[in-house]
């Protein structure tokens, strides 16, 4: 999983050319092929369902965390994997996503 403040870097970038905004999954898309990673390597962690709806039109695997205001039936319903109360429950979960740490 590529991730950290590099991913961000991309995504913020990528935004400004975006034509089409979330819950289309322009964004993600175009993020993966900047990468050069295959979509099944893919892991998008967002707080609010339109995230969550782009990842999987996107055909990514979708985290949610509780920080965005969403209630985990709401996350959960737009397609989160999983649902995590904050970043720390997050991490010290990875291994339940398949990420080595």
């Amino acid at each position: 999983m590529s991730g950290g403040l590099f991913t961000r870097a991309v995504a913020r970038e990528l935004g400004r050319k975006i034509s089409h905004a979330k819950p289309a999954p322009d964004l993600f898309l175009n993020c993966q092929q900047r990468l050069g990673v295959p979509v099944d390597d893919c892991y998008v962690v967002g707080d609010a369902v339109w995230d969550l709806l782009a990842a999987r039109r996107a055909r990514m695997l979708s985290i949610g965390l509780l920080s965005g205001g969403y209630g985990e039936d709401e996350l959960t319903r737009a397609g989160a994997f999983r649902v995590y109360r904050d970043p720390i429950e997050l991490y010290a979960s990875l291994d339940e996503l398949g990420v080595m740490v």
